[in-house]
């Protein structure tokens, strides 16, 4: 008889690995979304702070919780990207087309020194300085700010710098006028620069209840109105000169208070 053969047996099947469901890319967007609304939240906090409290307590925040600097300016980037323009760029064009003088003594060319007020992350010291050479050094760019990202910054209170009276030709704030105590900053820019010396201001036009207030501000503490350039929809350019140290009484005019602002605070609403 013959025996019957035994079907072969099949080894085990694996299991067939199946995609990973969509759900996981859908996190991930999730995350990303989430994790880019928290960021915007923070930013607008952070920012919220910057305009409603004065200098002090902002450097104090800064040196408390260090990456508040990285999480606000990388807010203020994306802000950046939806702005038909930038100031930082108007006064890197114009500021790189200045001519140093030369030396009455020494005939010697003397660098244009300029001063970035709120500076960021130095994009102007950047620009400006690249354009010196081992042979010409056309310009000396000090930035100023609530911390020091790179070596370009130098991290204070920028209503009291590391700069000796009379030493500046230009001083800017490019959107930087943020501390409720932003008169102390103007003043500190007088103090800084040469007489005859540059001023020169950048502000999102909405803050300025009354602009010819704000002038009349300035020029109380000893400055003179040389330009004003209300052109673009989203900024308004000025430029001062600096003059003689106006009288006390009159430095008394220049003020700022809850009732009258001089500025309002630049407040990023919730997209």
């Amino acid at each position: 008889e013959t025996t019957p053969k035994q079907p072969t047996a099949k080894p085990p099947q694996q299991p067939k690995k199946t995609a990973t469901p969509t759900a996981t890319n859908q996190l991930t967007e999730l995350q990303a979304k989430m994790k880019k609304t928290l960021s915007g939240g923070r930013f607008r906090m952070i920012n919220e702070q910057l305009y409603t409290t004065t200098s002090d307590i902002a450097v104090d925040l800064f040196l408390k919780e260090p990456e508040t600097f990285d999480i606000y300016h990388e807010g203020f980037r994306a802000q950046v990207e939806s702005w038909p323009s930038n100031p930082v760029d108007h006064y890197i064009k114009t500021l790189s087309a200045l001519t140093p003088s030369k030396s009455a003594k020494s005939g010697q060319q003397k660098p244009i020194v300029i001063v970035d007020m709120g500076c960021g992350e130095a994009a102007l010291a950047k620009s400006i300085m690249s354009l010196n050479t081992t042979d010409t050094k056309r310009f000396m760019v000090h930035s100023f700010d609530l911390a020091s990202p790179n070596e370009f910054v130098v991290a204070c209170d920028i209503r009291n710098v590391p700069l000796k009276d009379e030493e500046a030709d230009v001083v800017v704030f490019s959107l930087s006028l943020m501390g409720t105590n932003f008169l102390d900053f103007i003043k500190e820019a007088w103090r800084i620069l040469k007489t005859g010396g540059n001023l020169k201001i950048a502000e999102v036009v909405s803050r300025f209840p009354s602009v010819n207030k704000f002038i009349e501000a300035l020029v109380a503490l000893g400055f003179k109105l040389t330009s004003k350039n209300t052109s673009n929809k989203m900024f308004v350019f000025f430029e001062f000169v600096k003059l003689a140290k106006a009288p006390e009484v009159k430095r008394k005019e220049a003020k700022d208070d809850d009732e009258k602002p001089l500025l309002t605070p630049c407040l990023y609403r919730k997209r």
